[in-house]
């Protein structure tokens, strides 16, 4: 049909700015939490309680991104989002006291979610119009910004001995200018222009099987993510007897096969179907992490290389698969799955420790092995019930 709206190559890359942006002022964030602990003197019990409110504001954010986008578009947004998660973050920089410096990061954290669900709403219509694979490179995205934040935050404070504030209000100020420019490329509206029936939300979230399910899974794999990347260097030092100067490389070998698998990962999607990629995606890295387990020294840390892959496509497919169900709303299921998603990310690490605490780490990640192996059976059920609930083959899932 002549009436039918098409995307430019412009507009997939702007989507990807959308990503990578928010993924460099993020590793910001991370790079001057030791700075932030040291100058209000405080530790970690604190420390971690005022995470937690950052946590809260993205999850409240989150909440309602899919309304925002679907009322005022993916640029706006995307704008908005970036606007708040930047100055927040000077704001935190700044703040001499406990008090305001939570508020701050309450409000940094609003900004995060609104980017990261808007992010991926935006990824998803790109998709669905472009009718393209293209979330795992966009998920790529955001990992290759968080690489070239923490790289170039390094370069400043320790070859350039600059101070940490000023380096962070400057990087932010070009972050900033760099979003306006790259917005300019970005998707204008908030729902599938080509659909012939559009779904509006009632409320933000949803309660329906398949977002739930949907985002049970994005709960799990992010969950995982966070407490392989939070412990796996005390693991490899004290249950693999590594030296703790090398232990940090299973850290950095798993996050860099993430990165690539996403990066070049959209090729499967040529080969294999969503369903494909999860179900094997989450079998695959059972299998790894209980090679981690089992295997001595040098041999469990090399296979980060294969957890780092078998996970890399596993949620760009399932936040795809939220696109192409035709059940509920889009944004409902996308900022339901993003909110459970980032619970994971927020209870992973604390939840491995209490673990920990109780029994070892070995046996903590032996609960990471169950919970990939569960996955995978759930998933399988998600995407039947999906193809059921949504008149789709499984061939087209």
């Amino acid at each position: 049909m002549n009436d039918q709206v098409s995307i430019s190559t412009a507009n997939i890359r702007g989507a990807f700015g959308a990503f990578f942006i928010p993924g460099m002022y993020t590793a910001l964030w991370a790079g001057f939490v030791p700075y932030l602990k040291a100058k209000l003197s405080i530790g970690e019990d604190v420390l971690g309680s005022m995470i937690l409110l950052l946590g809260v504001g993205s999850c409240l954010s989150m909440a309602i991104a899919g309304k925002l986008v679907e009322s005022f578009g993916c640029k706006r947004v995307v704008l908005l989002a970036s606007f708040i998660g930047m100055v927040s973050l000077a704001i935190v920089t700044m703040c001499p006291t406990i008090a305001t410096t939570t508020v701050a990061l309450f409000f940094f954290g609003i900004g995060v979610g609104l980017s990261g669900a808007s992010a991926n709403l935006q990824a998803i219509l790109t998709e669905k119009v472009s009718k393209k694979h293209l979330m795992g490179a966009y998920h790529g995205g955001w990992s290759l910004g968080g690489f070239a934040g923490a790289g170039v935050l390094l370069v400043l404070l320790k070859i350039l001995s600059l101070p940490v504030n000023e380096s962070i209000w400057g990087l932010l100020i070009v972050l900033f200018i760099a979003m306006v420019v790259v917005s300019q490329f970005m998707l204008t509206f908030g729902s599938d222009p080509n659909a012939k029936v559009t779904k509006k939300s009632k409320s933000p979230l949803s309660f329906h099987p398949i977002a739930l399910i949907f985002g049970l899974l994005s709960f799990v794999s992010y969950l995982v993510e966070g407490a392989v990347g939070d412990w796996s260097a005390l693991y490899l030092f004290e249950d693999k007897g590594i030296v703790i100067e090398e232990a940090v490389m299973g850290v950095m070998l798993f996050n860099g096969t993430m990165c690539i698998g996403r990066l070049l990962g959209n090729r499967l999607g040529k080969h294999l179907t969503s369903k494909q990629v999860v179900v094997g995606g989450y079998l695959l890295g059972s299998i790894a992490m209980g090679l981690i387990v089992f295997l001595p020294g040098h041999a469990s840390m090399y296979t980060y290389l294969l957890l780092g892959i078998s996970l890399a496509m596993i949620v760009p497919n399932l936040f795809s698969a939220m696109g192409e169900q035709n059940v509920i709303p889009m944004t409902q299921a996308v900022a339901t799955s993003t909110m459970l998603g980032y619970m994971g990310i927020l209870m992973g690490p604390a939840l491995i420790g209490f673990i920990a605490h109780g029994t070892s780490l070995t046996v903590a990640f032996i609960v990471l092995t169950t919970l990939l192996v569960v996955s995978a059976g759930i998933g399988k059920y998600a995407y039947h019930l999906m193809s059921k609930d949504c008149g789709l083959s499984e061939e087209q899932i």
